[in-house]
């Protein structure tokens, strides 16, 4: 993940965390607790303020929880001490290489979107090795974001890349993953021109 996209979040751990706490994101939670194996040891990437770890962790599945920024791992751990031990700082897509150990599942929620494609492919071949057979990997990514058109940078420096349905389905295969479900939810934080596009595949 670039810099500036880091920074922004860095500079801005306890606002944005405070944020995703606010979030109405009870589809998204039934979505991945209903989609993964029952009890199963799960990755996060990305865990953001550890809203969706801690969840996990009450569902009764073994999380590890990551984020490539430091501060963002101190708030999770700030808002949900429950999460202490399941806590990790990992910056994708390197971070995927450091034997973590085989997975019943990993998830990405609205954080894919922040790295380049090329950044994107190596996270998903990560993600593929970290996976058990029949594995399971659920990604939320921008089905809808007016404010970014293109892929480029937006106004506060974070990396937004815009892949279709079917570049998304494409990259996946490429890594012997299948997108076997999408679901289409609005969001979470009420915001107008925002939607998202919630994905599950299966290691082939």
């Amino acid at each position: 993940m670039d810099r500036s996209t880091l920074n922004y979040y860095s500079q801005n751990a306890l606002k944005v965390a405070e944020r995703y706490e606010s979030a109405d994101v009870r589809q998204l939670h039934d979505f991945l607790s209903s989609n993964l194996k029952p009890g199963g040891k799960v990755l996060e990437l990305g865990c953001g303020s550890g809203r969706d770890a801690a969840f996990m962790v009450s569902q009764g599945f073994k999380v590890l929880a990551t984020d490539g920024c430091a501060s963002m791992v101190q708030q999770a751990n700030l808002h949900h001490p429950e999460l202490g031990a399941h806590l990790l700082h990992l910056e994708l897509p390197d971070g995927l290489s450091n034997g973590l150990g085989v997975f019943d599942g990993i998830y990405a929620i609205a954080v894919l979107m922040h790295l380049s494609v090329q950044e994107i492919e190596k996270t998903i071949l990560g993600v593929n090795s970290l996976l058990a057979a029949k594995g399971r990997f659920i990604f939320s990514v921008p089905a809808r974001r007016d404010e970014v058109m293109t892929n480029t940078f937006d106004s506060k420096g974070r990396r937004f890349t815009a892949l279709s349905p079917d570049g998304w389905t494409d990259l996946c295969l490429k890594y012997n993953l299948q997108l076997v479900r999408t679901m289409i939810s609005e969001d979470g934080l009420g915001r107008d021109g925002v939607a998202w596009m919630n994905c599950l595949a299966q290691k082939l």
